[in-house]
């Protein structure tokens, strides 16, 4: 089988005032060999810009895979 990379997405679950349970916050198109340090920079920098805490992160990454 020969697998190729397609799409990655990651969703950070943030946590404020207001959802306290959490809200997604999606983004779409990232490379393939996102680090774990890089989310958590990404988290980072949501928290800079928003009153929310990075709680967690979810990466989905699409591969097709096809007959050799």
């Amino acid at each position: 089988m020969i697998r190729t990379f397609k799409t990655a997405k990651v969703q950070l679950l943030m946590v404020g005032d207001g959802h306290e349970d959490g809200i997604n916050r999606s983004f779409s198109h990232i490379d393939e060999n996102a680090t774990d340090d890089q989310i958590q920079k990404l988290g980072t920098i949501l928290e800079t810009i928003t009153s929310d805490k990075f709680e967690n992160a979810i990466v989905i990454s699409s591969y097709r895979i096809d007959k050799k």
